[in-house]
């Protein structure tokens, strides 16, 4: 479908010059909006080459696996196995949940856009990696560990405290993975709300931008008064700044090329 979308039907819509009887706002609204949509699927698709995948579990193991609360106490080598796969599982999601706080954190010149692909990003991500927790693959190895750390030390012939630590962070990880999935979610969702008013910010000029900056101001409100996760201080003056960005950005824009925009011949925002 990307490939449809992107590399056959894309640059048909952009060279065609014969819209027949279409108007241009609707002619613009559609193109703006095909846009979004192959953008949206090229980024659905990068981010599922990027998500993380969680190694399989040996399928020598399948057997013993299914039998953990039976009367034989699970073998030492399975224990193992399971116990080097878990604790790798925990660094792989550590490390991915680290990396997407810290481009949150770096990118301060980004624009209203950008705000809401992180978060569709960061919630495509997560979405992801709270699948993968909730396989079989992860439940196996999450209860066999579980069930070992309540054996005793005799029963499995090593202490039991280092598997009890594993299970212990593994359930704090995917409280934090649950966590940060419903914030990136909540925010998408209100985020997207404010889609149709910032559209103007580069598809417009100063005029149409001053004409809906009220009801931009009256959706952001909204978001500050009822959002659960994005009403904080920090994230609705980094929204601001992202909003001037574009704003200062498309006003720049209108000036230095004032006399292409009054003669028709200028492209796309931000072109020379």
């Amino acid at each position: 479908m990307n490939t449809i979308i992107n590399q056959i039907f894309k640059p048909l819509v952009e060279q065609l010059d014969d819209w027949g009887k279409c108007e241009d706002d609707q002619r613009k609204e559609f193109t703006s909006y095909y846009e979004k949509f192959a953008n949206e699927l090229k980024e659905a698709l990068k981010s599922l080459s990027q998500n993380i995948n969680l190694e399989e579990y040996p399928p020598q193991w399948e057997q013993e696996a299914k039998n953990i609360h039976g009367s034989k106490a699970p073998s030492n080598e399975m224990i193992n196995d399971f116990e080097k796969l878990f604790n790798k599982w925990s660094e792989q999601i550590a490390a991915a949940l680290d990396g997407t706080e810290k481009v949150e954190k770096k990118d301060e010149k980004s624009d209203p856009r950008q705000e809401l692909d992180y978060w569709k990003q960061k919630m495509r991500q997560l979405t992801g990696i709270s699948e993968q927790l909730r396989s079989k693959n992860c439940r196996t190895v999450y209860n066999v560990l579980s069930a070992a750390s309540q054996n005793t030390s005799e029963q499995m012939g090593k202490p039991r405290d280092k598997i009890y630590l594993a299970t212990s962070r593994w359930r704090a990880i995917e409280l934090r993975v649950t966590e940060a999935l419903n914030e990136a979610k909540d925010n998408v969702k209100y985020l997207q709300t404010l889609e149709k008013f910032i559209e103007p910010l580069y598809d417009g000029n100063p005029e149409t931008i001053k004409e809906t900056l009220p009801a931009l101001m009256n959706s952001i409100k909204m978001i500050h008064t009822i959002a659960r996760y994005y009403n904080t201080n920090e994230r609705m003056t980094g929204l601001f700044s992202k909003i001037t960005n574009q704003m200062i950005t498309n006003c720049k824009f209108n000036i230095l090329n004032f006399r292409r925009i009054r003669s028709g011949i200028t492209g796309k925002k931000g072109a020379p």
